[in-house]
This record gives C-alpha cells, structure tokens and sequence, in this order.
C-alpha cells in the first residue's frame, strides 16, 4: 500500500513538474518551434520572401497552456475527489490542443515571382493567393516615432478592392528591390502617405 502511494505520489510530482515547464516554455518554445516546423514544412527556394506573423506564435503558445492547463486540473480532481475515470476525460481535453498546434503551424506568408500568398490564423492550408497582376495599386505608408518618420507598413490594393497589409520588417527591407522591380514590371503604381503627414 505504501509502495502504491509512493508511486501515485512520484506521479503527481512528475505531471506537476510538467505543468510548470509547458507554462514557462510556452513564453519561449513556440518562437523556436515554429520556426524549425514551418521551416520544414513550407519553406522552399521559390519563396525569395517568407514570414510568420505574430498569432501563429500565440496560438502555440495557447497550445501549450491549453496541456498545462488539463495537466493541473488532472491533479486537482485527483487530490479533491479521487476519481479514477478522469484519466480518459483528461485524455481527450488534451487533444483540444491539437487545433491550435495546427492552425498555429499553417499561419504564415510569402511572397514570390507569382504573388502575395497569406495562410491565415482562421484557416488551416488554405492559402489565399493574388497574383502581381491583380494588385492595382501599392502605397507606403510612413509614421513618425518620436519625431522620427519610418516606414511602417506596405498597402496592396487587389483590382476587387481588398487591401493587404504587409508590415515593413527586416524582411521586407532586404527584399524590397524584389518588391520594387515586381511593382515595376507589373506597372503597379507606388505611392506613399508622407505628404500626409506634413500638412
């Protein structure tokens, strides 16, 4: 009986240990996660351009909070109320993880010779694509920090009126003579906002 409760002890100490790593790895892991698992999986030598916005991070971080979660609710029944069947109930909560890992994975965007191409964070593998030849119009929009101006993002206006945001990043900056000889090639009109903001 001792060996018995010595063993569900020891258990508990390791589920709880657990909790406690997935919940502080869960600031860090995803940015490393991530990026290895998308590497893998999506990136080839086409995408001269490729990114991941910030909510693929944070719906795998959610993830991981979501197992650290199920963990210490395990435990909670187990000390307050001794059930033995909660063990397939926890089981199953923890697959509800499995959405976010997934959808947190397949949110990214890039661009290449063809286009723009955005996997948002609502759908999974469900790339949507616009050509550079369905882009009417490209605007640079500065704003100034601290009374210094930079620019911010890039809007895309496709030929049926949606606008793209891409945020002007490290990324965007090494590939902007990519971006500028597309615009180019395609006719696509540059403007910017900077008048704007001197009047």
């Amino acid at each position: 009986m001792a060996k018995l409760s010595l063993k569900s002890e020891n258990t508990s100490n390791i589920i709880l240990v657990s909790a406690i790593i997935l919940i502080i790895s869960s600031l860090f892991m995803p940015l490393v996660f991530v990026y290895f698992i998308q590497d893998y999986l999506y990136l080839t030598k086409d995408k001269w351009f490729y990114a991941t916005p910030p909510s693929a991070y944070i719906l795998f971080m959610i993830g991981m909070l979501w197992l650290a979660v199920t963990l210490l609710i395990y435990l909670f029944v187990q000390w307050k109320f001794e059930r033995k069947g909660i063990k397939w109930l926890i089981i199953v909560l923890m697959f509800g993880s499995v959405p976010f890992f997934m959808f947190g994975i397949s949110n990214y965007y890039y661009l290449n010779d063809e286009g723009l191409h955005f996997n948002e964070a609502k759908s999974f593998n469900d790339i949507h694509s616009y050509g550079w030849k369905d882009i009417k119009q490209a605007e640079e929009i500065f704003v100034k920090t601290k009374g210094v101006t930079v620019s911010d993002h890039y809007m895309f206006t496709t030929n049926d009126g949606k606008v793209i945001e891409l945020p002007n990043n490290s990324k965007v900056s090494y590939n902007k003579h990519r971006i500028m000889e597309k615009l180019q090639e395609f006719n696509i009109p540059l403007t910017n906002n900077m008048g704007d903001l001197y009047e």
